[in-house]
């Protein structure tokens, strides 16, 4: 089979990431990049050895060859950018959130299941060694039955990748639905499908009109609890950080930014057991791209699916909810985003 042909769609902070891993992927031929500033396009190009840049869609869509399209936009572009690709055929891996609303994301996926076309969703946790391994000890009963879970995402107020953007509800939906998204799907994929959550946050340090400091409180279908904090406000200079926690019933399982590539065990009795990732583990971009291109080379199920990302779209949402409406809400929703936010 010859080498399937990529275009990504955005070149700022996660495309340039992606376009570096799609290079490093055999069996696939980075054919082009596409970014509305077409400068910028024209510096990956370059700087990747990308024999096509392209200022709009229409060159990549009109390509025969053109087998996968890898959307780096923001989030509120996905739904026209992702349907329109699907349309003319091209498998599509989106980053997270899948979109800002349920609708969008629900016409996304059908869109897809009838053209009978891959949509995968790229919620990179699930390729991230130490949240694999801490996975895979938790489902195999290491600290016995999980009763309470905790994560944070901390990132400092003049973080360098923040554009116009994020400042607005209404394009990217502040730091719950945006950061803490990881988390939310790292639990659902954990621990099953949440039920009721309570959340505060609001606008604390950023001269923006989205959430910039969100915190919540979870309930999940099998009784366990968890607390999820995300935050935009760190002081100037403060590292990109982020905490997990799982405690059960014979132990806990802990991983950090602190220190990456390990997992601390604590049992029951007073042992500590410590369990290094291998330091040689690959990137996990590299390895949620290289699963996707395996699937669509092999025609089989994305590991993350667009409902995967619906799942955890509709968690953020109803979080914002529930700090707008200083309430607990309950899942599933009966409801979207809230116009409120965008008031």
């Amino acid at each position: 089979m010859s080498d399937l042909k990529v275009a990504v769609i955005g070149c700022g902070n996660i495309g340039q990431v992606h376009i570096d891993r799609w290079k490093s992927i055999s069996g696939v031929e980075l054919l082009a990049c596409v970014d509305v500033e077409r400068e910028r396009a024209k510096q990956m190009s370059e700087k990747f050895h990308i024999p096509n840049f392209y200022e709009n869609l229409d060159p990549v869509l009109k390509d025969s060859s053109v087998d996968i399209l890898d959307v780096c936009t923001p989030t509120y572009t996905h739904k026209e950018i992702v349907e329109t690709a699907l349309e003319y055929g091209k498998n599509v891996i989106v980053e997270k959130p899948i979109a800002l609303k349920l609708k969008d994301a629900e016409s996304m996926i059908n869109k897809a299941r009838n053209a009978g076309i891959k949509l995968m969703v790229a919620h990179v946790l699930r390729f991230w060694a130490e949240y694999i391994m801490a996975r895979s000890l938790i489902m195999n009963g290491e600290i016995g039955m999980p009763v309470f879970a905790k994560a944070n995402r901390l990132i400092a107020h003049n973080f360098s990748v923040w554009k116009d953007w994020h400042n607005d509800p209404n394009k990217g939906g502040g730091v719950f639905i945006d950061t803490s998204i990881h988390d939310l799907d790292f639990f659902i994929w954990t621990f099953g499908n949440a039920v009721e959550i309570y959340a505060q946050g609001g606008t604390l340090v950023r001269r923006a009109y989205s959430h910039d400091h969100t915190r919540a409180f979870i309930l999940f279908k099998n009784k366990l609890g968890a607390y999820v904090e995300g935050s935009w406000i760190m002081p100037e200079g403060y590292p990109f950080s982020y905490n997990l926690e799982v405690i059960g019933t014979k132990g806990l399982i802990r991983i950090g930014s602190d220190n990456p590539k390990q997992i601390d065990i604590f049992l029951t009795g007073g042992s500590v057991k410590r369990q290094r990732i291998i330091l040689e583990a690959k990137d996990p971009y590299f390895l949620e791209l290289e699963a996707f291109k395996e699937c669509v080379k092999e025609d089989k199920p994305v590991p993350v699916s667009g409902e995967d990302g619906r799942k955890a779209l509709e968690l953020a949402i109803a979080g914002v909810i529930s700090i707008l409406r200083k309430k607990s809400v309950s899942l599933p929703l009966e409801e979207d985003f809230p116009a409120e936010y965008l008031a």
